[in-house]
């Protein structure tokens, strides 16, 4: 009898752990959350969509920023899922790199900007309140984590490209340097701008 009830209490000490914690999220980081989205559209309203999408389209030019800046840009301003929006300044080759690139940056930026994606927040909470339990600084831990996210992305993003334009080739799409839509009749990536 004494295993029904022990088991009892832990089954319910569990649930009050887990309600203890949300009570925490909710008091402690949805109002930053929310803060942090309020600024964001605020900068957006006052700076203007048009020139953050001229930003975007400068960064689109090199490899080099198109996978390390332009998704820390996008994640920024546009926050999961919006920021894959900003695909359309890039042309088809650079699609699947860029989208690798944002995935692999989605978690390490909500470490800093939870606004960025709140949906998958749960994850850096998770390995936050370990590190503070440890004693460790968090804020260290989340500048690395941002930057070994950034590298991983370029590293990700160039070689997703590479693998798709190979692929293209073998399956003889054509794959034009320009901003382009894909014409799934013909199964091609063709100019049509």
């Amino acid at each position: 009898m004494s295993f029904v009830v022990d088991f009892a209490e832990k089954f319910m000490g569990f649930f009050e752990f887990v309600g203890d914690v949300f009570v925490g999220m909710f008091t402690g980081i949805v109002p930053i959350l929310v803060g942090m989205l309020t600024l964001i559209q605020f900068i957006v309203n006052i700076v203007g969509e048009k020139r953050i999408e001229r930003v975007g389209q400068f960064l689109a030019k090199s490899s080099l920023l198109k996978y390390s800046i332009f998704p820390i840009f996008a994640g920024f301003f546009l926050g999961n899922p919006a920021s894959i929006t900003l695909g359309r300044f890039l042309p088809e080759k650079s699609k699947p790199g860029l989208m690798e690139a944002m995935f692999r940056n989605g978690h390490p930026l909500t470490s800093l900007f939870p606004h960025t994606n709140p949906a998958e927040l749960f994850v850096w909470l998770g390995v936050a309140q370990g590190i503070e339990q440890l004693g460790l600084p968090v804020g260290a831990l989340a500048i690395r984590y941002i930057i070994t996210g950034i590298i991983v992305g370029i590293i990700s993003g160039i070689i997703t490209e590479l693998i798709f334009t190979i692929i293209a080739k073998r399956n003889n799409y054509e794959i034009d340097s320009t901003v382009n839509f894909i014409n799934n009749e013909k199964g091609t990536i063709s100019d049509k701008t």
